[in-house]
């Protein structure tokens, strides 16, 4: 059922739930239904309403430190979580993010790949990609040994509340409080499990909660903030026994690499390409994962209808700077520039887990005394490098098959020169799992270090990011959680 904490906030308190889940997201609303179809009951928290409001939005403001980022727009703080704004692309994390690799600094994934692809065929269904084909192949005519193809589905998208909405309303195992702002934990006197949690509303009326075992659902930034702010009884916040609570964030790079011209007149009969590094070539370089992707310009007919005044100016530009390169660069001044064949080349680059890049508190309060985020987010040099050795030599291969040169962006070339890196809202790696306490914040089964009945749920936890979107990944995680829950009664 549905309440509104604002109004409902007595009702909460009257409740007697095996599970109580923070956060209604694609984790949050994917544990839900999952243990509601057990026959457990439920209580679903999540601190924004039923739409958009500046009211609950507000309380994601947070500092900048480090590269440029934009902390209050690539998060959604309402019911469906950032689901709402969801490009809609499921695709699997690769075999080799999974593998011990004794090169790196920090351990990876404690899982194998086979423990996350268990709920394959369940989580397809709940992102409305059941039936599609995600292994992986080489991309039809480019038969190269570096790059193979990149294997996606692309969901409606799926807006979880949307899609759920009805079930949650009318589940008698699930009661869902919109309005509901998580703002303390209380541990037992052991301080190895959760005793309560205390919830608030916008009028300012709050209550405590207790439940059998809990889940923080609340994306990769908040996790980390209510963690770090219940610190009453531990001192530098729940779960941060190693200092690791907030550290190791990760994005998805996105890179502009540059642009290219087609030499072979059937490069885009499929459409926009897509390459992977083969995991050899990414052993071979010592490099992480991605995805280079060759994208074709609008038509030359749909760029000049909306020339406006300047059509006849922008034509002959458009005209002559195709045959005459020397104008490209002025040309491209004027006009969104394409030439028949034209295109651009852009990317999704795995972050390596770096412990400088990471979320920390800062002493400014939100309106429930919660001191606010501050992000440093850092890149490392095994970043800079797996994007300069993809981006160089998936432009030779280009070359070397006849199917396109490249002009590359100057940063790719010169060491010297700054890589311009911004991200996808894929916030990932601030409680990341690990087998040993010392490298992160859950264990395996995404249960708190040493706290027996708290777990953290959502992209989060994982320890590698693996240069792929992180939603299908993060439904995987939440069913495999799910069914752990569930199996401890």
């Amino acid at each position: 059922m549905l309440f509104d904490f604002n109004q409902a906030w007595p009702r909460v308190a009257e409740g007697r739930y095996e599970f109580c889940i923070c956060g209604a997201g694609p984790a949050g609303i994917t544990i839900a239904r999952k243990l509601a179809a057990k026959g457990s009951n439920v209580l679903l928290l999540e601190a924004g309403g039923l739409t958009y409001s500046d009211e609950s939005q507000s309380h994601y403001e947070g500092k900048n430190v480090g590269r440029q980022y934009w902390l209050e727009a690539l998060r959604l703080r309402y019911l469906g979580g950032s689901s709402n704004h969801w490009g809609g692309v499921c695709t699997l994390q690769d075999p080799i993010s999974f593998e011990a690799r004794g090169d790196l600094d920090l351990p990876g994934w404690p899982i194998s790949y086979e423990q996350v692809i268990r709920g394959i065929h369940e989580a397809k269904e709940i992102l409305d990609v059941g039936g599609k084909d995600l292994s992986a192949s080489k991309q039809p005519g480019l038969m190269s040994p570096l790059f193979d193809r990149f294997a996606y589905a692309q969901s409606p998208p799926t807006h979880f509340f949307e899609k759920y909405g009805a079930e949650l309303r009318q589940s008698r195992q699930i009661d869902v409080f919109y309005n509901a702002n998580l703002i303390d934990l209380t541990l037992g006197d052991n301080l190895a499990q959760v005793k309560s949690i205390r919830v608030q509303n916008y009028n300012g009326h709050n209550s405590d909660v207790s439940a059998g075992q809990y889940v923080l659902a609340l994306g990769g930034i908040e996790n980390v903030r209510i963690l770090l702010n219940a610190n009453r009884q531990a001192r530098e916040g729940i779960g941060n026994h190693s200092g690791m609570v907030g550290r190791c964030f990760m994005e998805s790079l996105y890179v502009p690499i540059g642009r290219m011209l087609v030499t072979d007149p059937e490069f885009w009969q499929m459409g926009m390409v897509n390459l992977v590094p083969s995991e050899a070539f990414m052993r071979q370089n010592n490099i992480g994962n991605g995805v280079i992707s060759f994208r074709p310009n609008l038509s030359a007919a749909d760029a000049l209808r909306n020339f406006g005044r300047l059509r006849v100016l922008k034509e002959f530009m458009h005209q002559t700077g195709c045959y005459w390169p020397e104008l490209t660069t002025l040309a491209q001044r004027i006009v969104d520039f394409d030439c028949p064949g034209d295109g651009i080349i852009t990317s999704i680059i795995e972050q390596e887990a770096n412990p400088d890049s990471r979320v920390s508190l800062t002493n400014d309060i939100d309106s429930f005394g919660l001191r606010r985020i501050q992000l440093n987010w850092q890149l490392c040099d095994r970043d800079l490098k797996t994007i300069r050795v993809l981006s160089i030599n998936s432009a030779q291969e280009m070359a070397r098959l006849n199917r396109a040169r490249v002009q590359l962006a100057p940063f790719i070339l010169d060491a010297n020169l700054e890589v311009p890196v911004s991200g996808f809202g894929h916030h990932m790696g601030t409680t990341r799992m690990s087998a040993d306490p010392r490298h992160g914040v859950v264990d395996e089964n995404c249960r708190v270090h040493g706290i027996h009945n708290l777990y953290v749920a959502g992209s989060s936890v994982f320890p590698k990011c693996g240069g792929r979107n992180p939603t299908l990944t993060i439904v995987l995680l939440a069913i495999r959680l799910a069914d752990f829950m569930s199996s401890r009664g």
